[in-house]
C-alpha cells in the first residue's frame, strides 16, 4: 500500500528536498505532473509547449494511459483499514468522473474523449483492483480485507465484461471466467486460486490497456457501450453496490459524452432516472440491486 504521504503530498527524499520543501504542502503540480523545476516557469510562456515540457520531465497527464496510471495508483490503493480509521471511502473511482470534477488545465481533445477516458480508466483499475486481491491472496490477509478486494475487482470488472464486448470481444470469456473463480476462490478461502487466478486477470488487463486507450471511439460505439450497459443493468447491479457505483458512473459519463455530441442533446427523463439511480446507491446499507436495475432501464427507455 502507498504510505499516505505519497498520496497526499509530494514525499521527496530528504537529500534531494531543497530550502523551500514544505511536506504540509501537501498535493500540488509536482504531485501529478512529476518533478517541475524545469519546466513550471517556462510552460507559463507564450508559444511554450506542452510537448516541450515533457521532454523536460513533465508527467504527461494528457495521454489517457498514463492518466489512469497515475489516479488509480493514488485513489484505488485506499484499503477497509484506512476506512475503519476514518479514511473517506474512494473505492468508487472512475477516470473520467473524477477528471471532470478536478480544476481543468485543458480540455481533452475529440468528441468522444469521454469515452476512451472512463475506458481506460476502468481497464487499468481492473488490473490494479486484480493485482491487490493477488498480493493479499498471497500474503497473510483475513478474510474481510480478501473480501473487500474482491468487491473492487467485481465493481470494476462488471462494467470491464461490457466494455470488452465492444472493444476486445476476443478477451471477454476469458475475464468472465476469472471473476467466477475469483468470486468462487475467495468465498471457499482459496487463497492459491484467487492469488493465481488474480494474476491472470491483472496479465489479461495490461495487455488490454494500451489497445484500449489507443483505440477510437465513435458515437457508434459509445451508444452500443450505453446500450449494452442497459441490458446489463441486472447483472451489474446483482454483483454488489460497487458494481452499481461503476454502472452508474459509466452511465453518466458516457451519455455525457454522447449528449453534447453535434447534433445531439440530453433528455429530462435519462437526466432523472440517472438521479434515482445515483440515489440507489448513496447508502451502502440500503442499497437494493432491483431498484438499481429498475432505474437502469429506465435510463434506457429514455434514451431510446
Amino acid at each position: 500500500m502507498r504510505s499516505a504521504s505519497v498520496c497526499h503530498a509530494v514525499d521527496v527524499k530528504p537529500e534531494l528536498r531543497g530550502p523551500k520543501f514544505d511536506i504540509s504542502e501537501g498535493v500540488h503540480c509536482d504531485g501529478c505532473h512529476g518533478p517541475a523545476e524545469k519546466w513550471l516557469e517556462p510552460h507559463a510562456e507564450k508559444g511554450w509547449t506542452h510537448e516541450q515540457s515533457v521532454k523536460l520531465g513533465m508527467y504527461d497527464t494528457k495521454s489517457f494511459l498514463l492518466r489512469a496510471e497515475k489516479c488509480v495508483s493514488c485513489h484505488l490503493q485506499i484499503d477497509a483499514e484506512m476506512v475503519a480509521a476514518g479514511h473517506p471511502d474512494l473505492l468508487a473511482f472512475e477516470l473520467d468522473t473524477f477528471s471532470a470534477t478536478m480544476p481543468p488545465h485543458w480540455r481533452d481533445k475529440g468528441t468522444w474523449a469521454g469515452t476512451k477516458s472512463w475506458a481506460t480508466g476502468q481497464v487499468i483499475s481492473l488490473r490494479e483492483a486484480a493485482k491487490q486481491l493477488g498480493d493479499r491472496a498471497s500474503g497473510n490477509a483475513s478474510a474481510a480485507l480478501l473480501t473487500d478486494a474482491l468487491g473492487k475487482v467485481q465493481g470494476h470488472g462488471a462494467v470491464v465484461v461490457v466494455l470488452l464486448g465492444v472493444a476486445a470481444p476476443d478477451a471477454q470469456k476469458s475475464v468472465q471466467a476469472d471473476l467466477a473463480a475469483l468470486a468462487d476462490a475467495v468465498g471457499k478461502g482459496d487463497k492459491a486460486k484467487a492469488a493465481a487466478t488474480a494474476k491472470n486477470l491483472q496479465a489479461t488487463m495490461n495487455a488490454q490497456a494500451a489497445k484500449v486507450a489507443a483505440r477510437d471511439f465513435d458515437e457508434a460505439s459509445t451508444k452500443k457501450l450505453l446500450g449494452d450497459l442497459v441490458a446489463s443493468g441486472d447483472a451489474i447491479g446483482g454483483t454488489g453496490v460497487r458494481g452499481a457505483e461503476q454502472g452508474a458512473m459509466a452511465l453518466d459519463r458516457l451519455y455525457s459524452a454522447y449528449s453534447k455530441a453535434p447534433g445531439k442533446q440530453s433528455v429530462k427523463a435519462a437526466g432523472d432516472a440517472l438521479d434515482r439511480m445515483f440515489a440507489t446507491i448513496e447508502d451502502p446499507k440500503k442499497y437494493d440491486a432491483k431498484k438499481f436495475a429498475t432505474e437502469a432501464k429506465a435510463f434506457g427507455d429514455a434514451i431510446k
